[in-house]
């Protein structure tokens, strides 16, 4: 590899890293956007037409990338949202510098994936700490905001989890089980008792449910003892806190409306036409309970159909299963971080397509990461 990539790859994956911490250090959505624009839209757009692509458009998963951006033209063009065409362009921009321009090896090493995680539980627990001391949360009452760009406790537990999922293969690899414990033991106690956030419950049942199914095919009888123990375990411990009030709470908020809004939006998609959507822009009218407004669909894959059609689902559902079939066949962990992510937005996914988000950094990140692992396997191919 020449020097120069060495160069370029190595700043682009600093700037990674600096948009990444931007949620959890930054103060606002336009810092965070500003640092997106300036360190890797600009530079990166210099790179690509200098390195023609960088070889990106001849994978088939970039053609499809591509492919599923593209079309969102066509309902920007109907709504007459010309802004909307910049979100594509940012979009598009961000998957083909993290998948061409940055170092796939850094991405999967030791030092990124473990600091990925303690970064986020640092985060979560300092502004727990913080809101306990001062007042603003007693303690065993839900956290609602957290401070800095990311703010939002649900998407917050989601990227926790997928951070613990992308790290886990690593702490069992490198035999630090003592961490790779505690790490879990953290996440389950930020997700349960500081954000009390049941989507990333979900979540981690699917880790548990992938993990426990690859040790059984490992080694059945002593997964299968261990899991009779552990069921002991979370009984117990289900008799210690199950009148505990924070534990309660986790639950007396039903289903937080989700069945509800899930049958309004596929009623307003079909009423509004399945190919093509409501399009870009579309809010819907119907109240919850008669008094609350409805901000988005709480379903990544119903919002796709709803704002873009039943093309757009269909072409993102393509994207991502190939994305994991592409992340299996290389026994990539991003695959884990994207599946876990992918299954905990059926409860609270919006628009992929946008300004720098919180979707971002759980969708969008590990599907080019996805993608820059396939890049690189191509290039070991060809040389």
């Amino acid at each position: 590899m020449k020097p120069g990539k060495i160069t370029i790859t190595s700043y682009f994956g600093a700037a990674l890293c600096v948009f990444l911490l931007s949620f959890v250090m930054g103060w606002s959505s336009k810092w965070t956007n500003n640092l997106y624009y300036g360190l890797m839209v600009l530079p990166g757009l210099v790179f690509l037409v200098k390195e023609r692509g960088a070889g990106l458009f001849k994978l088939p998963l970039a053609l499809a990338w591509l492919a599923f951006l593209l079309w969102f033209l066509v309902p920007a063009t109907i709504a007459g949202h010309a802004q909307f065409f910049k979100h594509i362009f940012y979009v598009l921009m961000f998957v083909m510098v993290v998948g061409a321009l940055t170092n796939p090896q850094f991405f999967r090493s030791s030092a990124f994936v473990r600091a990925q995680f303690w970064v986020l539980t640092l985060y979560v627990f300092s502004s727990a700490i913080y809101a306990w001391v001062t007042g603003e949360y007693a303690v065993g009452i839900r956290v609602g905001l957290l401070p800095g760009r990311l703010e939002n406790v649900i998407y917050a537990s989601i990227w926790l989890f997928c951070a613990l999922g992308l790290a886990l293969p690593m702490w069992v690899k490198e035999r630090r089980l003592i961490e790779g414990g505690l790490a879990v033991f953290l996440a389950v106690f930020a997700v349960v008792f500081v954000m009390q956030t049941r989507t990333a419950l979900v979540g981690g049942a699917f880790l548990l449910g992938a993990w426990l199914l690859y040790a059984l095919y490992k080694k059945p009888r002593l997964v299968g003892s261990a899991m009779a123990v552990g069921l002991v375990i979370l009984g117990l411990l289900f008799w210690m806190v199950h009148n505990e009030l924070w534990f309660l709470s986790l639950w007396n908020r039903g289903d937080s409306y989700r069945i509800e809004i899930f049958h309004i939006m596929i009623g307003e998609w079909r009423n509004c036409g399945w190919a093509l959507g409501c399009g870009i822009g579309f809010h819907t009218e119907q109240l919850l309970d008669g008094t609350m407004p409805i901000q988005h669909p709480h379903n990544i894959f119903v919002a796709m159909g709803l704002y873009g059609g039943a093309v757009a689902l269909l072409l993102f559902v393509g994207l991502m299963v190939a994305s994991l079939w592409q992340a299996w066949r290389l026994r990539d962990a991003w695959g884990v971080y994207l599946a876990c992510a992918l299954v905990m937005l059926n409860f609270d996914g919006s628009l992929l397509i946008g300004n720098p988000d919180e979707l971002w950094p759980l969708v969008l990140l590990p599907a080019a990461m996805i993608l820059s692992g396939v890049l690189k396997a191509q290039r070991a191919t060809q040389a």
